[in-house]
């Protein structure tokens, strides 16, 4: 594959995910976010098996490895869901992606991992980014607290499959942690009395678990072997910004200058924060 169409497949991927924040947000008014995460990841775990059962170097030990790193997964996953019902889909998506940002203070926390000067500017960007998202008030609503607590669940997801996946299958550990947030979610889905299976409902889960958690993942896994870590980088950084895109034209949401303003910070953190990542692995 050439690098022009591996990059064309993670822009795809990208678009994806972005639209899955306001196509989620109408399914949540038909059926609870836990209830959405069951369907949406037992149908993923069902659309992974043709690829698990083929893979020579499928490992049950790395599956289990896999579900433990679920947990964190499950956390980010729950946080976002749930926090989209109580906030805009345009900001969901500019926050989320706030987890770039959040992986090098995470890494610190947990293998002592140095924060450079740049990362700290970076750092500080987005947190200005984030209060002029806000609103230019300094307040975030409780939809903007728990998808700012799923960037960091996130944060964390990345850092230890940094770690893992070099002595781990891939495959296997991703497979875990897919099977992990349908399990963790079914217990919680059962209390709830909102549970209609409408057309927007069943749109959403096909977006979400087919084409965002599946073929996505395996996509990206298949892509970024065609093409530089710098392409993957700023290409996943647009997910924020087709978010916004999705959002205006299916929900009608639009933001004001300042919180424009913010959200161009954001972007150009993720971005810069990548970009250095990117360069520190060479």
């Amino acid at each position: 594959m050439k690098r022009i169409y591996a990059d064309l497949v993670l822009l795809s991927i990208a678009l994806i995910w972005g639209i899955t924040f306001p196509v989620i947000k109408i399914a949540l008014d038909s059926i609870s976010p836990f209830a959405f995460n069951t369907i949406r990841f037992f149908t993923a775990v069902v659309l992974f098996l043709p690829f698990i059962l083929t893979n020579k170097n499928f490992s049950v030990r790395d599956v289990k490895t896999g579900m433990l790193i679920g947990v964190v997964v499950f956390l980010g996953y729950s946080f976002q869901t749930v926090g989209i019902e109580f906030t805009s889909a345009t900001n969901a998506g500019f926050i989320t992606s706030t987890y770039v940002v959040f992986t090098p203070i995470i890494a610190f926390l947990f293998f002592k991992v140095r924060i450079t000067t740049e990362e700290i500017l970076f750092i500080t960007t987005t947190f200005l980014g984030l209060y002029l998202l806000s609103g230019y008030s300094g307040y975030f609503n409780f939809g903007d607290f728990l998808i700012m607590l799923c960037a960091v669940a996130f944060a964390v997801e990345i850092v230890i499959i940094s770690h893992f996946s070099k002595i781990k299958n891939p495959l296997s550990l991703a497979f875990g942690q897919v099977l992990a947030v349908a399990v963790f979610s079914a217990p919680l889905s059962l209390p709830s009395s909102k549970f209609n299976l409408n057309n927007e409902v069943l749109t959403s889960l096909l977006i979400t678990a087919v084409f965002a958690t599946t073929l996505a993942r395996i996509g990206q896994n298949y892509a970024q072997k065609f093409t530089r870590s710098t392409d993957t980088a700023v290409i996943f950084s647009m997910e924020g910004v087709f978010a916004h895109i999705f959002s205006v034209f299916i929900l009608g949401e639009s933001l004001s200058f300042m919180q424009y303003l913010g959200a161009g910070l954001i972007i150009l953190s993720v971005i810069g924060i990548s970009l250095l990542e990117s360069n520190l692995e060479r």
